[in-house]
């Protein structure tokens, strides 16, 4: 998994046939513009910030083996990705980007690192390997522009316009994006990331917050990771997660930040250190 926001944040092509697909009017959304530019800084304030600095986004979540619509369950994941914005005077921005996730016992919420595949029966050693510093450069519409290659991978992005919806004094904001990941020597592998970000609609509207409280409901549907080991046929992988944005290392989940100390003691000494790190072998 790359997370729920990188899977809409690395990319080397867009398939336009996938992103011409617009929001049909938006039913159910009251008070949102129609304006494209007015639409973009909704997205920007609630997914990401409008002004210089950093901020974070944390996942806790299930993933499954689904077979046909039998859902197996394979472990819990947790997961963080740290990110610092920098706005340009196009009406883009530039990001780095640091996501490093671990997979937890379903019942303890612990650690783990060893896991047995239900499919196979074949006992996993687990590691856990960053993604990043990843460098984005997106555009003043929020779509990435990015290297061709990241991690030594390629990525192919599709994007769908966000859809909105409101209830009551809240808004919520559906993204959807696919992404092909190819690595020499290994077979590909497609990710599909759906999710709904949400938060008070007055903050998404207002152009004062810069960066908007917004939590996540996030899915994703895949070919199963590759240290899985699932043989062909064995159908796919899916992840249910919530989440939040957060703006201090201080305020990720405490076993997150646990399990990065354990891992990682420079990272948990340092957390914004990482930025300026060498970037890492993508091995999703």
């Amino acid at each position: 998994m790359l997370g729920a926001l990188a899977a809409g944040a690395v990319a080397t092509s867009i398939n336009p046939s996938f992103a011409a697909e617009a929001a049909i009017g938006d039913p159910g959304a009251q008070g949102i513009p129609a304006d494209p530019a007015a639409r973009a800084a909704i997205v920007r304030r609630m997914r990401y910030r409008t002004d210089a600095g950093t901020f974070m986004w944390w996942f806790r979540g299930r993933t499954y083996a689904q077979q046909g619509a039998t859902l197996i369950p394979v472990c819990g994941l947790l997961f963080g990705s740290m990110i610092k914005l920098s706005p340009r005077a196009d009406g883009g921005f530039d990001m780095v980007q640091y996501e490093l996730g671990f997979r937890t016992d379903l019942e303890t919420g612990k650690r783990l690192d060893k896991l047995r595949n239900p499919i196979t029966g074949e006992m996993l050693e687990i590691k856990a390997f960053p993604v990043g510093p990843t460098k984005l450069a997106y555009a003043a519409d929020n779509v990435p522009v990015v290297p061709a290659t990241i991690g030594g991978s390629m990525f192919t992005y599709e994007h769908k316009p966000e859809l909105f919806w409101t209830a009551g004094d809240m808004l919520f904001m559906q993204y959807q994006a696919r992404s092909k990941v190819e690595t020499a020597g290994k077979p590909d592998r497609i990710i599909n990331d759906v999710g709904m970000i949400y938060g008070k609609l007055a903050d998404a509207l207002n152009p004062r917050v810069k960066s908007a409280p917004a939590w996540i409901q996030g899915t994703d549907v895949t070919d199963y990771a590759r240290w899985l080991k699932m043989p062909e046929g064995s159908g796919t992988q899916t992840l249910r997660s919530i989440g939040a944005k957060v703006h201090r290392y201080a305020d990720m989940p405490a076993d997150w930040r646990a399990a990065v100390a354990e891992i990682d003691p420079k990272m948990a000494a340092d957390p914004m250190g990482v930025f300026n790190r060498n970037e890492e072998t993508y091995r999703g």
